[in-house]
């Protein structure tokens, strides 16, 4: 998985940058049967400091599809974990997408798809 971090208006703070490739590493677990190059994960990080807000904008791109989640509060911490909550409930649907659950979950479907094997 190809990983770009960027940061707007605000210096690179290392605790920050901890905090990221943590969270970052724990995608990489989550996608170990999808990685490969076509895996790109960007995370934008911005202050606005008119409002004392930040940013945090998180782009993955997976084979097929692009997930993207963004958020914005005032603590630059608890911003950037929930923007990474968001993508990992994202990548459990996709996954399950992938599986095909979409169709167990449906009575008629089921009982057809029983059927045929």
């Amino acid at each position: 998985m190809n990983v770009n971090i960027e940061f707007k208006n605000l210096p690179p703070d290392q605790t920050l940058r901890k905090l990221i490739d943590r969270l970052t590493g724990k995608l990489r677990k989550k996608l170990a049967g999808l990685d490969g190059d076509e895996t790109f994960l960007r995370v934008m990080v911005e202050e606005n400091t008119a409002r004392k807000l930040y940013r945090v904008s998180i782009t993955l791109e997976l084979p097929k599809k692009t997930l993207a989640s963004q958020e914005e509060r005032h603590d630059i911490n608890e911003t950037v974990r929930d923007a990474f909550i968001e993508i990992d409930r994202q990548i459990e649907t996709y996954k399950a997408t992938l599986r095909g659950e979409h169709e167990w979950k449906r009575r008629a479907r089921r009982e057809e798809l029983r059927k045929n094997k």
